[in-house]
């Protein structure tokens, strides 16, 4: 195989992945834009996590200053081999975020911070972003103390001069095209789900009693991760109101993470099951009805709706290929791509037997760049979809699905949990 590494924009090889700042002047050189170098091979991680953002290259037949393996950032470079281009790899280009979730510090050692030096500490406000390169909570050494090791993808965002820094697990989370797959969520988190046009209120009043800024609208079918919710406090019920408490920084309403919603606009589920209000006694089984948000899919004149099965019987949902009714097929053929790959999911659904959590399926092509997605991404046509399976990681369920799976499959290091099944042209990478 002729594999080639070549340079697209000017950019610094380094001897160790780290910023040509803290390296001396014989351990880094400069590299014009459009070089091309042909590679003996490659590496964007190892066992330890990524390199900072970088990806190692080895040189064949050739050496600059003597050494054939140096260190370039990947964003500045593209790998082929036999002229199909195989780094970055198919939407390896969406991008981690880690979220602050509550005011902490970021550490150079995943120890306590009474432990550390001040210098090795940085104190962060709560809704700090970063977008990543990779992240890790093990190595071969065992899990890092209940932290997150994470490499920051861009030079710019490095803190204090450095990537790689450690968080306190429960102060932070990683989401992949906007959901959270690390820590991976908990399946019996509250959820609130709207099931009537209605307002959050910042107080639990009449809307007429609420200026324009303590009141949202929110439609039917809206869910959100809760951190808690409660009917009642030492003072009494809250007027016929629910107050929640959002879990994940992302979702907070205009900054606010605590607001009120009528009771009877909306209920509170756990692990599928409604909590509150209590559920009225049982009644008779109605005809099959569906309280998610209602939508229209071209070539078709009936209403779906977001907890619909793509199949009947099914799994997965049209609320989890179109996010949630945000992101409706433009195409017959895209809605008609989505079913079929519905039906090649739900065996595997079946014979796995786990939860699955679709982390990202059909993408339209503004959606698609605004995520750093692959320029001709299986997401685009509705024939891609980018899961997590409860309990197994991304590896595990690619060697399941590896000998019956009719299209792609794709693993990422820097993304343990999360596996890429596509029903185009079979291909595997990560392996």
């Amino acid at each position: 195989m002729n594999q080639v590494l070549r340079v697209n924009q000017p950019t610094v090889f380094v001897i160790r992945p780290e910023p040509p700042s803290q390296l001396a002047a014989n351990e880094q050189v400069a590299i014009a834009a459009g070089t091309v170098y042909p590679l003996h091979s490659y590496a964007y991680a190892d066992i330890d996590g990524g390199f900072n953002g970088h990806v190692k290259v080895a040189l064949r037949d050739r050496t600059i200053s003597g050494f054939n393996t140096w260190f370039v950032p990947g964003r500045h470079i593209q790998i082929e081999a036999d002229g199909v281009l195989v780094y970055p790899h198919e939407d390896q280009e969406t991008i981690p975020i880690l979220w602050i979730n509550v005011g902490t510090l970021l550490k150079r050692r995943p120890l306590d911070s009474t432990l550390l030096d001040p210098s090795e500490t940085v104190a962060v406000s709560r809704g700090r972003t970063f977008s990543l390169h990779s992240y890790a909570f093990a190595d071969s050494q065992g899990n890092f103390n209940n932290h997150i090791k994470f490499a920051i993808r861009n030079t710019e965002d490095f803190v204090n001069g450095l990537s790689t820094w450690f968080v306190f697990t429960p102060h932070a989370f990683v989401t992949l095209d906007d959901e959270v797959v690390y820590p991976r969520p908990d399946p019996n988190a509250f959820i609130l789900r709207v099931i009537a046009n209605t307002l959050f209120k910042r107080r639990p009043v009449d809307s007429s009693q609420l200026a324009s800024n303590e009141r949202v609208a929110a439609p039917p079918g809206t869910t959100i991760v809760l951190a808690a919710y409660a009917f009642a406090d030492a003072q009494g019920s809250f007027n016929g109101h629910i107050r929640f408490t959002i879990r994940y920084v992302k979702d907070d309403i205009n900054n606010l993470n605590t607001w009120y919603v009528f009771q009877g606009h909306a209920r509170v589920e756990r692990a599928g099951v409604v909590v509150y209000p209590p559920p009225a006694p049982p009644a008779p089984p109605p005809p099959p009805q569906y309280v998610g948000r209602p939508f229209r899919l071209p070539g078709n004149t009936s209403t779906f709706y977001t907890d619909q099965p793509i199949i009947p019987g099914g799994n997965f949902t049209w609320g989890e290929a179109t996010r949630d009714a945000t992101r409706i097929p433009e195409t017959v053929t895209i809605v008609n791509n989505i079913i079929g790959l519905a039906r090649a999911l739900q065996p595997v659904r079946d014979r796995l037997n786990r939860p699955f959590q679709v982390n990202s399926w059909y993408r339209p092509p503004a959606v698609n760049a605004a995520v750093g997605g692959a320029s001709q991404s299986q997401h685009l046509f509705g024939r891609a979809v980018d899961v997590q399976v409860q309990g197994l990681s991304g590896r595990q369920v690619a060697n399941a699905v590896m000998l019956t799976w009719p299209g792609g499959v794709g693993i990422y290091s820097n993304i343990p949990n999360i596996i890429h099944l596509d029903t185009g042209p079979r291909r595997v990478w990560g392996f």
